[in-house]
């Protein structure tokens, strides 16, 4: 990833708002056409990345005319914050409904931690939009500061997680000082593994790997914060 971002790094930016403020939004996405527009404006980005993406190939795509994206978002950079901002949206939606699944009522530490970091890893972690959209993401962060925002907002994974383990630290089940930080680990264990050896979805992982990657992980976790 570090080639990536150093291949991009001396790529200019507009100056415009939505990339120096974070502020940028869609002004007229509802309705049939805004949806058409969206869906094909993600397409073509998680396909050929921003810089090759044209708003011309976006109207195409929707089966719309230029004038109408404008109308409805400004420009393309406005276009790009808001996709790929309500598709991770959508995606951390689709995390909590796991994570609730799992981590809502835990009965038994190791293996809801287990069912919960498995169902992640091989319904979303490996879902290829989420792939794109991670690559995307990590190569466009440094030009549209939203998306780093976006990451450190209280509803991201990490919180999420975060707050399961607080509740398991304050029924004495586990011994954890800072849950952020046990997250952190949690998800270095597990989700890190996997996103290190697929290098980010770029390399297949079997679902026998998934399993040995999340059983092991968890397992150390419980080890390492399992009360005194």
């Amino acid at each position: 990833m570090t080639g990536v971002l150093a291949d991009q790094a001396g790529k200019p930016r507009p100056d415009h708002p939505a990339t120096a403020s974070g502020a940028g939004r869609a002004v007229g996405g509802a309705g049939p056409k805004g949806e058409a527009i969206a869906q094909a404006a993600l397409r073509l980005f998680l396909r050929d990345g921003y810089e090759r993406t044209s708003v011309d190939a976006i109207a195409a795509e929707a089966g719309v005319s230029k004038r109408t994206i404008y109308n409805r978002y400004g420009d393309k950079e406005n276009l790009f914050l808001s996709v790929l901002m309500e598709t991770s949206a959508a995606m951390l939606a689709a995390f909590g409904r796991i994570a609730e699944a799992h981590l809502g009522e835990i009965t038994d530490v190791q293996a809801d931690l287990t069912a919960f970091a498995r169902d992640v890893a091989i319904n979303l972690l490996q879902a290829p939009e989420r792939i794109a959209m991670t690559r995307l993401m990590m190569a466009e962060a440094p030009y549209f500061p939203a998306l780093l925002r976006a990451q450190m907002r209280p509803q991201t994974m990490t919180s999420t997680i975060a707050r399961a383990l607080g509740r398991l630290a304050e029924a004495g089940r586990l011994e954890i000082a800072d849950p952020i930080e046990a997250a952190d680990h949690l998800s270095a264990l597990t989700f890190g593994q996997i996103n290190n050896k697929s290098m980010f979805g770029a390399v297949p992982v079997s679902d026998s790997d998934i399993e040995r990657m999340v059983v092991g992980g968890v397992a150390a976790f419980v080890r390492a914060y399992r009360p005194a």
